[in-house]
């Protein structure tokens, strides 16, 4: 029966290397670059475990080859995109707990950390991740469920009256365990209205771990997305029922499961029932309704809900290859806002010479195509459920349209740089152009008195007199020339 829960939680960040922010983004977002800690707790693992072996070699089969190098450290091959670190002391089974104290609870909540993991992208972005076994079967009620959700994925105040109410936050955070002198916590009461968009100590002790010479920022929400499976028979029974049961408003389990899919643990963040069944429509992925098993996809969330008596291999599959597929999707959304985050850096260089502009421009341009080429990726997989699942996570978060915009950000500040160049070398031509107008005359004069014209300053005919008038003449007209041309522009 055990886990009655399963709870992964993703936190998405940005990175760049210290020091290096007047650079180039390629320079800025170098994985070489960063200076992992020696004897770290934290290991860059490229093969698995024995025990995990299988479930990787399913991995990779359920996923087309060219999607592996987005998916899988491969430490050896040159130009890496990925680096993937584990954190040693959770591979002994119930060492490290992760802890959530929920506002006038007497105690905390206490899940398993199966596994902590820490993958960093060289689009400048990352995300820490956190395996978490619900194996208490007193906190395995729909309640406690949500709670674990809600107060657990939660690493900042979302408003600053909630540091005093605590109605979206919990009392603290913690996780306990882990081989170090911090205490990884957080408990939310040293914020300052100065604090905005900084995510809970635990998380930056934990990446500080592994490296001092990044910086890392919030960078999809303020709050960690959550993949969640729940067994619950009565639920499941529901579903098998009645297959629109999870939509229709009038039934108690659209309550619940609007809360599980949008990650409530109050009241319904919907309070218009048609707008309510439209989401709930929208988001659910009922292919498996008879067998009990009902998944939904949200930008906050990916669930599955099952009976007790569903095969071991759909919750593993969950924590694998569909974690996988949450993996990927959440580094396509991040990268995008990377990328979009650079195009404004660039845009306000607008003062500098246009040399500079074009290097991080170019910089840029060679990054985004990088990324278009190895992680944005329309197709993943040829299974069914595969293929409908990613379609619906890509747009639940509205993907497709953020990369059309951000194509266009990219071609619209690409061809203001190249119009920007194109206006300097024409600037660069109209200059010489001014000094061939303005040689002209002497150049004239030459022609006609040839190189040693100065005899004449001692003869009668005044020669030298009419060419200082001849040559003025044409300076006096070349320069008006130069006039009426600049004058037109």
């Amino acid at each position: 029966m055990k886990p009655y829960s399963y709870h992964i939680f993703y936190y998405p960040f940005k990175w760049e290397v210290k020091g290096t922010s007047p650079k180039t983004f390629s320079d800025c977002v170098d994985l070489q670059n960063i200076e992992i800690k020696q004897n770290s707790q934290w290991e860059r693992t490229q093969n698995a475990a024995p025990e995990e072996a299988k479930s990787i070699f399913n991995e990779k089969n359920y996923y087309y080859k060219f999607v592996h190098k987005i998916l899988y450290d491969s430490a050896l091959e040159d130009n890496n995109i990925i680096m993937h670190f584990e954190r040693k002391e959770c591979r002994k089974m119930g060492a490290v707990k992760y802890l959530i104290k929920k506002r006038n609870k007497d105690f905390p909540y206490i899940l398993d950390v199966e596994s902590i993991n820490l993958n960093i992208y060289s689009t400048g972005v990352g995300f820490l991740s956190f395996y978490l076994a619900n194996n208490d079967e007193e906190q395995s009620d729909i309640n406690s469920v949500l709670d674990i959700n809600q107060y657990g994925r939660r690493i900042m105040p979302p408003f600053y009256k909630d540091i005093e109410d605590r109605i979206e936050i919990s009392e603290f955070i913690q996780i306990k365990g882990l081989n170090s002198s911090k205490k990884y916590i957080e408990d939310f009461y040293n914020y300052t209205v100065e604090d905005f968009w900084k995510q809970g100590a635990f998380i930056t002790e934990l990446i500080e771990d592994i490296s001092d010479n990044i910086t890392i920022e919030p960078i999809i929400d303020d709050r960690m997305f959550v993949a969640t499976w729940y067994k619950n028979d009565q639920l499941a029974k529901e579903v098998v029922a009645d297959g629109t049961s999870y939509k229709d408003v009038e039934k108690d389990f659209s309550t619940f499961w609007y809360k599980f899919l949008f990650v409530d643990a109050g009241d319904e963040t919907c309070q218009n029932n048609e707008m309510k069944q439209e989401l709930l429509q929208k988001h659910t992925y009922n292919r498996w309704q008879k067998y009990g098993s009902l998944y939904g996809c949200s930008r906050y969330s990916m669930v599955f809900l099952a009976n007790t008596d569903a095969p071991d291999f759909l919750f593993t599959n969950f924590n694998t290859i569909y974690a996988r597929m949450i993996e990927l999707v959440l580094v396509q959304r991040a990268s995008t806002l990377r990328f979009s985050e650079e195009v404004t850096k660039v845009s306000n260089l607008s003062n500098q010479e246009v040399s500079n502009i074009s290097i991080r421009v170019s910089s840029l341009y060679k990054e985004y195509i990088r990324f278009v080429n190895q992680i944005y990726f329309r197709s993943v997989t040829a299974q069914d459920q595969g293929i409908e699942l990613y379609t619906m996570l890509q747009n639940n978060i509205n993907l497709p349209s953020y990369i059309k915009d951000l194509d266009e950000e990219i071609g619209e500040l690409f061809n203001y740089v190249f119009l920007k160049e194109e206006r300097t070398r024409n600037d660069k031509a109209t200059f010489l152009n001014d000094i061939a107008i303005l040689f002209l005359p002497i150049t004239f004069i030459t022609g006609i008195f040839g190189m040693n014209p100065w005899s004449g300053l001692t003869s009668e005919d005044n020669s030298f007199l009419k060419q200082c008038i001849l040559l003025g003449v044409g300076l006096i007209s070349a320069f008006c020339v130069i006039y009426k041309r600049k004058k037109k522009l």
